[in-house]
Order: structure tokens, then C-alpha cells, then sequence
């Protein structure tokens, strides 16, 4: 059985430091992982309070379209 582990690992946007430094790191040069980089888009809402908000008025939507 294959394990796959998915790992997160904070950083700045800009900062190619951060990623070069992971790119060295043991388990990458002995093959032992695959580092892959992509990046998570800000949220564009302004409160949880707001937030709650909206995942309440998207389940009143959702159902009233699949009537």
C-alpha cells in the first residue's frame, strides 16, 4: 500500500528563498518526495461573520435552483 502525505508549509508569496531552500532539503535531492509549489489565493471576504453569511444565503440559493 502507497502512502501519500500532503504537507503545507507557510511562506511568503514573493519569497523564492523559502522554496529554493526546500528544494535542497534531504528528502527532494534523494528522491524521497516531490515538492511542488502553488499558491493560495487570498480570501476576498472581510469577516467570518461575513463569510457564515454567505455559506447561509449559498444553501438557501442551492435549494431554491434545484427546485
Amino acid at each position: 500500500m502507497t502512502e501519500f502525505w500532503l504537507i503545507s508549509a507557510p511562506g511568503e508569496k514573493t519569497c523564492q528563498q523559502s522554496w529554493d531552500k526546500m528544494m535542497m532539503a534531504t528528502t527532494h535531492t534523494t528522491n524521497l518526495s516531490t515538492n511542488n509549489k502553488f499558491n493560495i489565493p487570498d480570501l476576498k471576504v472581510g469577516t467570518l461573520d461575513v463569510l457564515v453569511g454567505l455559506s447561509d444565503e449559498l444553501t438557501k440559493l442551492d435549494t431554491f435552483v434545484e427546485r
